[in-house]
């Protein structure tokens, strides 16, 4: 599974925002919140959460906790 996170401007959010993740087959995985002067959230799984600043670092975490979650799966 691989989850792509938007672009996100702060500086052209007037207030938070959100957009629901899902996964390929469209089932919803999680949050992505963003907001001037609230940074961005993410929210994976009901179980899952981090508050970045920059897209990178949230595209970071979402990549990481999908890697954890992919590598466990194999293993089982």
């Amino acid at each position: 599974m691989q989850i792509k996170l938007p672009a996100t401007d702060l500086k052209a959010v007037q207030s938070v925002d959100s957009i629901e993740l899902k996964d390929e087959a469209g089932r919803p995985i999680g949050q992505y919140l963003f907001g001037k002067g609230h940074g961005r959230t993410i929210f994976l799984f009901g179980k899952y959460k981090g508050t970045f600043k920059t897209h990178a670092e949230c595209q970071a975490f979402v990549d990481g906790i999908l890697t954890v979650i992919n590598h466990h799966g194999t293993t089982q």
